[in-house]
């Protein structure tokens, strides 16, 4: 897809550009996970729902740059077929996420700069958060232009762990939610001035994944503060 002046059309680049976010985005979950167990941080052995989890975000993030390449390809018939395993894999994370993080402070198996109750949070705001922009994805996939911006959303949801990782956490205390958010932000941003340049306008899909990424950074302590997520915190905890 190229113009009549040699340049490339606004739609190539546009696919060129969610390869490059997909693959940022993946990098960034590598180096924080790979980091963490680098530095020894992972406590073994694993139990078999840690693994099925893991799996499971792993082929998340696969599925996803694989997508992001059949559209730059223009293999619009596969990409509708590997749609389906695409929400298969996220129902899955949707039963498997949530019950892992219970797991994991029942066996005392929480990031030790996460206090459980804040490790609960955020795991619950982040899996209703994804849930959201890939369900919104799915409903809008027939407007290319909303379904692609949602599903780079929904990465970005939950790329906060792989950053917690990758950030000095236990130096920034009480302000390392909001650190995360502001990293997260930068993707945002990135995709944000690449529709102003690309388009001429930022597309309102990018509002909406602010948003969310907002909530996320600002409603984790707000609901680790909450009495039922306090009491669920105390009961799951080891004593």
């Amino acid at each position: 897809m190229v113009t009549t002046n040699g340049t490339l059309a606004p739609e190539r680049r546009e696919r060129d550009f969610l390869v490059g976010m997909a693959l940022l985005i993946a990098v960034t979950i590598a180096a924080g996970f790979g980091s963490f167990a680098l530095r020894g941080m992972v406590v073994h052995p694993l139990p078999l729902l840690v693994h099925l989890h893991g799996f499971l975000f792993v082929s998340w993030v696969a599925i996803f740059v694989a997508q992001t390449l059949l559209i730059q390809r223009n293999a619009l018939r596969l990409h509708r077929r590997i749609g389906w395993l695409t929400l298969l894999v996220a129902l899955a994370i949707l039963v498997v996420g949530p019950a892992t993080a219970i797991e994991s402070v029942i066996l005392n198996r929480v990031p030790p700069f996460f206090p459980p109750n804040i490790f609960l949070a955020l795991s619950f705001i982040e899996i209703a958060q994804f849930a959201i922009m890939v369900g919104a994805a799915i409903i809008l996939r027939k407007q290319t232009d909303w379904h692609r911006r949602l599903m780079l959303g929904s990465m970005l949801t939950i790329i906060g762990p792989a950053w917690g990782r990758i950030l000095p956490m236990p130096l920034l205390g009480p302000f390392g939610g909001f650190a995360v958010m502001a990293v997260t932000i930068v993707y945002v941003i990135i995709a944000m001035g690449f529709d102003l340049r690309c388009r001429g306008k930022i597309h309102p899909a990018y509002y909406w994944v602010l948003a969310a990424v907002i909530v996320e950074g600002v409603g984790t302590p707000l609901l680790a503060m909450a009495p039922p997520v306090v009491a669920l915190a105390n009961m799951l905890a080891p004593h």
